[in-house]
């Protein structure tokens, strides 16, 4: 009985310093990027899966993390994070916001424009398969594409933009 016990225990180490998937390993994923932002919550912005149209949004709070084969520099999969609702006056933040979270696959996509090619990142949903678009401005940039992948327009006081905060953006002298 005590010899089944140590064969049982050895084999519960082997598969749990085994069995895990190579591609869900942290050496095999790196991040490539993490953007956050501040923006309007429009009939425009609404591509993310959660925001009912009925709901009280003004203030759409991003943070989108994007991961990538660390040794391919290809991409993988993305974190989106999201807090939305009515802004908290005298504040940054939002009055009783709700949260939501996407995750999936990304791509980039090149699209021949006019006078150049742009550059596109696509992210699909893996629960509800809806797919949100990012152009690339530069690579501490992404800009936000409606559903017919047109870039929203912001005001004065409001943009679209997600700003990358992982690294240092490089200074112009």
């Amino acid at each position: 009985m005590t010899q089944l016990k140590l064969i049982f225990k050895a084999s519960l180490l082997f598969i749990a310093m085994n069995g895990c998937p190579q591609q869900n390993r942290p050496e095999t994923t790196s991040v490539a990027g993490i953007f956050v932002a501040s923006t309007p919550c429009s009939q425009g912005s609404r591509p993310l899966p959660g925001i009912a149209m009925h709901d009280d949004c003004r203030l759409i709070q991003w943070k989108l993390t994007l991961y990538e084969d660390a040794a391919a520099k290809t991409p993988t999969t993305f974190k989106l994070q999201a807090l939305y609702g009515l802004p908290k006056q005298g504040t940054t933040g939002l009055a009783g916001g709700k949260k939501i979270e996407m995750e999936g696959a990304w791509a980039i996509v090149n699209i021949a424009g006019p006078t150049r090619e742009a550059i596109v990142y696509r992210l699909k949903d893996k629960t509800t398969n809806e797919t949100i678009s990012f152009l690339k401005l530069s690579d501490n940039l992404l800009h936000l594409l409606d559903s017919d992948q047109r870039l929203m327009i912001g005001s004065a006081a409001w943009s679209y933009t997600l700003n990358r905060i992982d690294k240092p953006i490089a200074r112009v002298d």
